[in-house]
């Protein structure tokens, strides 16, 4: 029943959702940066929040509302905008007639949008449901979760077209000219302390900027391990942990040394293509690697000095599989090798895979523990296979043994959710089992960074045992700049 509040007091039966007055149906552009969050110290959607975010952006007036048998929930946000998305799916197939319920509409598809994780900043998890019975609070539909993929994820809204439907003829509705009688915006729980804010009356909003092509430069990636070159800054979860490129200086007073280390790896990714209706997808990215390791050892006036130096190039191959039905999702990576070293002269041609499962907030991705502080999981499958073209010179030609490795890398991250303490911590056990070659592989690496921005930070690295892809030992400590793109 429509056009039953226009008499009513409603300040009396909700006094924490006034009345508008009179607003214009014109175009209301959803400016998202002003968006309040949505997301809870755990980083997860909290449904009363993101209910006032799609009512203050696509309010609807009171005459949509109903009272009698079918009367609208005014307890809160969520209750509200469940019965507006159900009243939608019981008109389903008719098209809008008016802004009431073309706003309504858009209020489903942006949250279909969420639950279908077409948005980058947020993944559904829990029970799947569809949009109209997400913000219920029995059945499934209270088990159906968004997770934010950062404190501050906010969801993009598409905005209201400047061209409004008109109001449909004896429904009650003011024609858009006039003005409706009231708007039912978000309250409760928004920054106005509870007071309900009308939506400005700018006119037609302004055409949303059409989205900006990366350029080259974004297809740039540097890194301090050739696995992860084809994780996207634009995925926060998996870049936080990555290796970073690193140039690092050690002095070593007792032993009367001084180490410098430079790693890095740089790659170009290809476009990103799909191949399948699930939206699984291939990506390509060529590389080039670089490591030395230089060691200056002083004995009175003199100083010896030892550079190991190793060149590599590859193309990574990157799969993202997704699910239907589920955010269940695996990352599986293919890599050819050529490493040249160019110290003792060997030449390794190798085949490297990894396999990552993504469990939304349990497995390679981040659990919100504080306000403060995130932890993530990992747990990687690998498998590391070479062919030595060249042994190399005779003091190390007999070490050099083909080999077929297989095991895990295990470990997790500490991320500071604190802009004032911008430190992550991630410590990794890499254990591969000789299936051909003498060598197995134990390697434990800790890195602790501070971060000067998401990109460049200052890091104390320790490692100790046998590097995965030369089975070189190695044990050391080192202070540095590292970075990631």
């Amino acid at each position: 029943m429509r056009g039953h509040f226009q008499g009513i007091a409603l300040a009396s039966i909700i006094p924490f959702i006034p009345v508008l007055g009179a607003m214009p149906l014109t175009a209301m552009a959803a400016d998202n940066a002003d968006l309040p969050s949505i997301c809870s110290p755990r980083w997860q959607v909290e449904k009363e929040k993101l209910a006032g975010v799609l009512l203050k952006t696509y309010p609807v007036s009171t005459n949509y509302l109903s009272v009698g048998k079918n009367a609208t929930p005014l307890t809160s946000q969520r209750a509200l905008v469940h019965w507006l998305l159900q009243k939608h799916k019981a008109e389903k197939g008719a098209a809008c007639t008016d802004s009431d319920s073309c706003n309504v509409g858009r209020m489903n598809d942006a949250v279909q949008k969420l639950l279908d994780n077409q948005d980058a900043g947020f993944k559904a998890g829990g029970k799947k449901v569809p949009a109209a019975d997400f913000f219920g609070s029995t059945g499934n539909a209270s088990q159906a979760t968004l997770q934010c993929n950062a404190a501050d994820a906010k969801p993009s809204l598409e905005p209201i077209p400047a061209a409004v439907v008109p109001a449909a003829a004896g429904s009650g509705a003011a024609p858009a000219a006039a003005g409706a009688s009231g708007a039912v915006a978000a309250a409760g729980s928004g920054s106005n302390g509870g007071t309900a804010t009308s939506a400005p009356n700018n006119g037609a909003a302004p055409a949303p900027a059409p989205a900006q092509e990366k350029g080259w430069m974004d297809r740039l990636r540097v890194r301090g391990n050739p696995d992860q070159l084809s994780i996207s800054p634009d995925n926060k979860a998996a870049f936080a942990s990555v290796d970073r490129a690193k140039l690092s200086l050690a002095n070593d007073d007792v032993a009367q040394s001084r180490t410098n280390d430079i790693v890095a790896y740089a790659g170009y990714a290809l476009d990103k293509s799909t191949f399948n209706e699930a939206g699984s997808t291939y990506e390509a990215v060529p590389y080039i690697g670089f490591k030395q390791n230089r060691v200056t050892v002083y004995d009175g006036t003199n100083a010896s000095v030892t550079t190991t130096r190793t060149t590599a190039v590859g193309v990574l191959s990157s799969f993202h599989f997704v699910h239907p039905g589920t955010t269940d999702t695996e990352d599986l990576t293919a890599r050819p090798d050529y490493l040249i070293n160019n110290t003792d002269g060997s030449r390794l041609l190798s085949a490297n895979f990894t396999y990552t499962p993504i469990r939304v907030a349990k497995l390679n991705d981040f659990i919100r523990l504080s306000d403060g502080i995130s932890f993530k999981p990992i747990l990687i499958g690998q498998s590391r296979n070479g062919i030595y073209t060249n042994r190399g010179d005779a003091t190390v030609s007999a070490d050099h043994e083909d080999f077929i490795r297989l095991g895990a890398q295990a470990g997790f991250t500490l991320a500071s959710t604190n802009p004032r303490l911008p430190f992550d911590f991630t410590t990794t056990f890499t254990g591969l089992k000789a299936l051909k070659g003498a060598q197995s592989i134990h390697y434990w690496k800790s890195v602790l960074t501070y971060n000067f921005n998401q990109n460049i930070g200052l890091s104390l690295n320790y490692s100790n045992g046998l590097l995965p892809d030369t089975a070189d030992r190695e044990k050391k400590w080192d202070l540095g700049i590292s970075s990631k793109f």
